[in-house]
């Protein structure tokens, strides 16, 4: 199972594991995963002199934080959460493959497929 965590007051998004939807290599559920936050880190990397990204990526992880300026928080906050409603999608969607968990701003919520 893929683990996402979204740290939406600290503007950060993890995500560990593997779906196992599907042999290694050619699970789709983890293609998606990955394509979301594929397009999230080039989102940020676009604009890195506004949002100063940090990336970590591995087999099986990808962390993506922004620690922006306050007239840039806006920026990023719409990125991210359109990324992590994306992933929540997938986490309703796929049955025991996705979890995803919401913190911040005083919003906690667990979903699991």
């Amino acid at each position: 199972m893929t683990a996402v965590r979204y740290d939406r007051e600290g503007l950060r998004l993890e995500m560990e594991g593997h779906a196992g939807a599907g042999e290694f290599g050619r699970d789709l559920v983890c293609a998606a995963l990955s394509m979301l936050m594929m397009t999230l880190e080039r989102r940020m990397e676009e604009r890195a002199e506004r949002t100063l990204p940090q990336i970590r990526r591995a087999p099986g992880s990808f962390m993506i934080r922004c620690r922006p300026e306050r007239e840039d928080e806006a920026l990023c906050r719409e990125s991210f959460d359109t990324v992590a409603a994306g992933l929540a999608l997938l986490a309703e969607n796929c049955g025991g493959c996705v979890s995803f968990y919401l913190e911040g701003n005083d919003l906690e919520e667990e979903m699991d497929a």
